[in-house]
């Protein structure tokens, strides 16, 4: 864990190298030092539709899904790294967030 999963309206891969933003997000989140780096796993997902205020603004938007146990100033710190990157990376145009989401062990499987 983290997974970091990234949704992005698919305009931005005209000006984006997107494999440069995936690494990116890696990169900062094995920077916070809060994870193990074997265990992060990132990964990009391009949105064809969307609608937001009426506008056609493009955005970027981090899920940051990891188990709970991470303090609040911890978790503000990472979704602010994660969102300085990709701040360095996108044009003025694009829309960025960043959400940390606790993930309930108990309740997460995997292979």
């Amino acid at each position: 864990m983290p997974h970091l999963v990234i949704s992005y309206a698919r305009p931005i891969e005209d000006s984006v190298d997107i494999a440069q933003m995936v690494q990116l997000v890696w990169d900062a989140a094995e920077k916070t030092g809060l994870f193990n780096p074997a265990a992060i796993k990132a990964r990009a997902l391009p949105v064809e539709h969307f609608v937001a205020a009426d506008t056609d603004q493009p955005f970027v938007h981090v899920d940051a899904k990891l188990f709970a146990g991470r303090t609040d100033q911890q978790k503000q710190a990472m979704i602010q790294d994660l969102f300085n990157a990709l701040k360095g990376l996108m044009p003025d145009t694009v829309s960025i967030s960043v959400e940390a989401i606790d993930i309930d062990k108990q309740n997460y499987i995997k292979s």
